[in-house]
């Protein structure tokens, strides 16, 4: 049970029609929510002490967006104001930056002790640890595994080793353009059922967010949103695709097209859009951590594509296009040969295979990669080609369109299933319509 692996579900549910799957996967949420508070790290009891990237609210939009039901939606209302007080008052904590105090959000689990399904990695990590700083280091890590990127770089202050974990001293340039996101949509989602008082309210406190944010997380110099640490004050300039995110959110008060232009520019100075199968989620080597080169992920693609693509700028929404031809074709590559989608992909090769590192095998299945992958043929259908991984170039114009029914007809099959093969012929006629 995954809230960020759910809402990509959702995507891929809604294409489909399937509002009542869609609507019991909410009301699962809805219960934890009202239950316990927060929606924990997973549906066991020794996740009840961290959360997950906050998710929640976007879900419940992106819902009502399919469905228009305005009962529902309000039947929600609660639980989502108690999900986004849980956010505001479990893990805020105030930075000075420039001289002046800001809110801001961070991860810190509520835990100091190895986490129960890892005990035995989580204590041979601290055995290399101080004793007194070892309580700390267990939260950090937990902290990590409630941000989703568990485990990376990112959050290791030598950019190595997870001895070094500090996750609570880091306040995420994502995850705070994502409690951005909670605010701008709740603000909507009252504003659609009349209740203008609490809307107003919540965009007076996005307005002022959204000051905050680019006080503490714009780098002029870069032209760029990156991490703060907390323990030292300073941003955190190294490449991690996470300072694109407020794209997708659009957490920015004026951006401008110039802007837009810095951002990209950065994404590209960095290095992290110069692999052939995506963009992977660091250019840290040797870590040995999932979340880092040269694993992608779907999440933090698709969120780029989409930040990219809404845009107004023309080189902006091609360099969307570009990234999604990649990883629709790393995806397809990598099913050529394996016959599995999977929870995360080796982008920066330019022979194919899934991915490896971290404390756990690669999972095949993958909800997020399936939600993904049919979110990005549906938005590109008329533009993209598929290309077999055994050859090099794109494929030529032909009469017969066959080669590519079977790409999207097995990608379609892979990521709905069989219940829903039927209604799949839909997208899978709307990719074609470029290749008949």
């Amino acid at each position: 049970m995954n809230c960020s692996l759910k809402k990509t579900l959702l995507r891929s549910a809604f294409f489909k029609g399937m509002h009542q799957t869609c609507k019991k996967m909410i009301l699962n949420f809805h219960y934890l929510v009202d239950t316990i508070g927060f929606i924990p790290n997973g549906g066991r009891v020794y996740y009840l002490r961290r959360s997950q990237p906050p998710m929640f609210i976007p879900m419940i939009y992106e819902y009502h967006m399919a469905t228009e039901d305005d009962e529902f939606l309000l039947s929600m209302l609660n639980s989502m104001e108690k999900e986004f007080s849980f956010w505001k008052n479990q893990r805020m904590i105030n930075v000075t930056k420039n001289g002046k105090s800001y809110a801001v959000f961070r991860y810190r689990a509520d835990t100091n002790v190895p986490r129960p399904e890892s005990y035995r990695e989580d204590y041979q990590t601290a055995e290399r640890v101080d004793r007194q700083k070892k309580r700390k280091l267990w939260r950090d890590i937990a902290s990590a595994a409630e941000s989703g990127w568990d485990f990376s770089s990112r959050w290791f202050a030598n950019r190595k080793t997870m001895d070094t974990i500090e996750t609570s001293d880091i306040a995420p340039v994502d995850l705070n353009a994502i409690m951005y996101w909670n605010m701008k949509i709740l603000a909507h989602l009252h504003g659609a059922l009349g209740n203008v008082e609490r809307r107003d309210e919540l965009n007076r406190e996005r307005s002022r967010f959204v000051d905050t944010f680019e006080a503490v997380f714009f780098d002029d110099r870069e032209g760029a949103w990156f991490d703060l640490n907390i323990r030292t004050g300073e941003r955190d300039d190294d490449a991690y695709p996470s300072l694109a995110v407020p794209l997708f959110t659009e957490c920015y008060s004026s951006l401008n097209n110039h802007m837009m232009v810095d951002v990209l520019e950065t994404l590209q100075r960095k290095g992290l859009l110069q692999f052939p199968g995506g963009v992977p989620t660091s250019l840290m080597k040797g870590t040995n951590q999932q979340w880092d080169y040269p694993n992608g992920w779907a999440p933090i693609n698709h969120m780029i594509i989409e930040g990219l693509r809404k845009s107004n700028h023309p080189i902006m929404q091609q360099k969307a296009f570009e990234i999604a031809s990649k990883w629709i074709n790393r995806n397809y590559q990598v099913y050529q040969k394996d016959k599995k989608m999977w929870e995360k992909y080796d982008v920066a090769k330019g022979y194919v295979r899934a991915a490896k590192g971290g404390e756990y095998e690669n999972q095949a299945g993958f909800g997020w990669t399936n939600g993904v992958i049919l979110d990005l043929m549906v938005t590109y259908s008329k533009r993209v080609t598929v290309i077999p991984s055994e050859r090099q170039t794109p494929r030529q114009p032909s009469t017969s369109s066959d080669a590519h029914v079977v790409a999207a007809a097995e990608i379609a099959d892979l990521t709905l299933g069989k219940l829903m093969q039927r209604s799949s012929l839909r997208a899978i006629s709307s990719f074609l319509k470029c290749h008949g």
